[in-house]
């Protein structure tokens, strides 16, 4: 089953990006993942098929980075 998960990041950068780009790349389970740098929040959306919400905190964290669910 397909989730989405929207996160406000700290990530600010094409060179964060890339950093992220090579943990998230491994995971089979992300379909899709964006962060929208022009966005104040840096806004992360991942789409997964199997990952918790928990699992991919803890992915971007493992980048040296933090995340957070977003509040509507």
């Amino acid at each position: 089953m397909m989730n989405v998960f929207i996160f406000v990041s700290n990530i600010e950068s094409v060179e964060d990006l890339s950093q992220l780009k090579k943990i998230f790349d491994k995971q089979r389970e992300i379909q899709n993942w964006s962060v929208d740098l022009t966005d104040e929040e840096k806004v992360l959306r991942v789409e997964t098929d199997g990952l918790k919400r928990c699992e991919i905190i803890r992915l971007v964290r493992s980048c040296g980075y933090d995340c957070h669910k977003m509040d509507w």
